[in-house]
């Protein structure tokens, strides 16, 4: 299967599949006529453990007093150091213990989920344009198209790829750097989804919805193997009516094995 990857691992082009039916239409030609892309938020997922992850607050007593301290000198200075130690033995003796600590995970897990899942916009792409279950699966089976963006540009600097892996690793906030976090929060995924090579591109300020882009980073539309005649010229009246044109291809069946060719069109 074709994936294109620069050197460096900086794709070259992002891939969007999208159907072309119902109200799907209408979004599709937000993309070739208007310049628009929409971020969606992750309660819409399809993933259920997707932006959703679990935490873990394990530490020793001595990392939990340590860290403990350091937030009360932060947000209390007012506070003198003796008071600071005072507080932090009544936490530990009152608060770090095993029921209490289960219950702020669950805490934590729920405010973060709530946050995630409706405050951040998120815009998905592909670096395969030629998957079987993709296109089955974001392409109404093989009917819709896929599109195709120039992944070098500036708008899209900041987009980051998804890692994968079998085992749910919970966030723990005393071991892990900010970076480990960002990346099992937001950017990790159950290897059951590793066909679908994905990066992502995250609004914090604004949440989901649309945004406008570039017009010359829609480089080429896909068409599906099974897309209908009508659907075709739809896509190729829209591609006709832009500043900036695009390259339209056809994905076909191949006669010899399971996978698709793509030729220009």
């Amino acid at each position: 299967m074709e994936t294109m990857v620069l050197p460096g691992h900086v794709p070259a082009k992002f891939y969007k599949y999208r159907p072309m039916n119902g109200n799907a239409v209408a979004r599709v030609e937000r993309i070739v006529l208007h310049n628009e892309i929409y971020f969606a938020p992750a309660a819409t997922f399809n993933d259920p453990f997707d932006l959703r992850p679990v935490f873990s607050l394990e530490a020793s007593l001595v990392r939990q007093r340590e860290d403990y301290l350091r937030m009360s000198r932060k947000f209390q200075p007012h506070l003198t150091e003796e008071q600071h130690q005072a507080d932090a033995d009544r936490v530990m003796a009152t608060s770090m213990n095993s029921t209490n600590i289960e219950s702020t995970c669950a805490g934590l897990q729920a405010i973060h989920n709530h946050l995630i899942t409706t405050g951040a916009g998120v815009f998905s792409a592909s670096t395969k344009r030629d998957d079987l279950l993709m296109w089955a699966h974001y392409a109404d089976s093989h009917k819709g198209v896929c599109l195709e963006f120039d992944a070098t540009s500036v708008f899209m600097a900041h987009a980051q790829e998804v890692k994968y892996s079998g085992d749910r690793t919970a966030i723990n906030p005393y071991t892990d750097s900010k970076d480990a976090m960002l990346e099992k929060a937001l950017l990790t995924k159950s290897d059951h989804w590793s066909y679908e090579f994905e990066w992502r591109l995250i609004r914090y300020q604004g949440g989901p919805g649309a945004v406008q882009f570039p017009p010359q980073i829609l480089t080429g539309i896909i068409f599906g193997a099974l897309t209908a005649r009508s659907t075709v010229e739809l896509v190729r009246e829209w591609v006709g009516k832009r500043s900036i044109p695009v390259t339209l291809y056809q994905a076909t069946t191949n006669n010899t094995r399971y996978a698709l060719d793509i030729h220009s069109c």
